[in-house]
């Protein structure tokens, strides 16, 4: 087998806290930067559930100067795009560009993430919006099954609901919560800076420093960390939501099985790759090219700070 070499990520940080880790990859002129927050849907507080994603959804609504569309020119002269996710444990955000614009690509990471405006007016517009989204959801089968398997698995724990929240809290979710969430979320001690590509570990140092050296976090409470899952049993083995004449079933078979830093982690990885991870893993060509019950058929396991979920993920005929 040809030698493969991995690239090795030399890991430093600020005075600040910032974690700052730099992946040197010179062969392409390239750069590549993700921030990394631990801010993601599990932090939010009881009975605001979707608060963290409509905080991570501002982001680029305005930010210290420029207004969102100010933004978004600001992007596209640098030939980029601004790439935002919140999962359960974190929000990471980030972007690639030439390396010949990293110094200014990374400012305006920077500005966007430490200086969002969070303007009233934004925030509302943008509440609304994901308000109808969570209308359109009832009436997505996936995104049913997706809310009944997180509940049945995690009930009232963190983990137990999805990001985008439900209804009743977003309606009366305030532009001054979200504020306050930014401020005791968004902190440098609890963020990494990621750097891959054609930019040595002294540039990303400088640059970082640069940037983000003055980012001293909030005033308010620090977000914990995810609570430890409790040790019950599921209410009951199987879950159903009956929609009568639906023409297709959505099936999500699994359980809580776990954590990232499990040691099984790779030997996992490989499992899944052939069990159901890929197009032609055994569950796919077995439902799909065998037998012809479905499009589609995937397994996976969501690897977390604390116990993720295994799951099989189907839809099929309803006959």
């Amino acid at each position: 087998e040809p030698a493969f070499r991995f690239p090795v990520a030399v890991k430093t940080s600020l005075t600040n806290g910032l974690g700052v880790w730099t992946v040197e990859r010179p062969r392409l002129p390239l750069v590549s930067f993700l921030l990394v927050i631990s801010a993601g849907s599990s932090a939010d507080p009881d009975g605001r559930h979707g608060l963290a994603a409509l905080t991570a959804d501002m982001l680029d609504e305005g930010s210290g100067e420029r207004s969102a569309i100010e933004i978004t020119e600001a992007l596209a002269r640098l030939g980029t795009e601004l790439d935002t996710e919140i999962g359960p444990d974190s929000v990471t955000v980030g972007l690639t560009v030439l390396r010949r614009h990293l110094t200014e690509a990374l400012a305006l990471l920077a500005d966007i993430v430490v200086r969002p405006r969070l303007a009233p007016a934004d925030v509302e517009r943008v509440r609304t919006l994901r308000l109808n989204r969570l209308r359109q959801f009832r009436d997505m089968p996936s995104a049913l099954a997706e809310q009944a398997f997180a509940t049945a698995l995690y009930g009232s724990h963190p983990y137990g609901h999805l990001a985008i929240g439900s209804s009743k809290p977003l309606e009366t979710m305030t532009a001054a919560e979200v504020e306050a969430f930014h401020r005791s979320a968004y902190r440098p001690d609890q963020a990494t800076l990621v750097a891959v590509g054609d930019i040595t570990v002294e540039e990303t140092a400088r640059e970082a420093d640069r940037v983000f050296g003055g980012w001293l976090g909030g005033t308010g409470s620090q977000v914990g960390a995810t609570p430890a899952l409790p040790s019950r049993s599921p209410v009951s083995p199987v879950v159903l939501l009956d929609r009568p004449g639906a023409a297709q079933t959505e099936l999500r078979i699994g359980h809580v099985a776990v954590a990232r830093n499990t040691p099984d982690y790779h030997a996992l990885v490989l499992l899944n790759a052939m069990l159901g991870g890929q197009f032609v893993s055994r569950v796919n060509m077995n439902l799909r090219a065998r037998r012809g019950f479905t499009y589609g058929a995937r397994t996976s396991f969501d690897f977390r700070r604390a116990p993720g979920p295994f799951v099989l993920a189907t839809s099929v005929h309803t006959a």
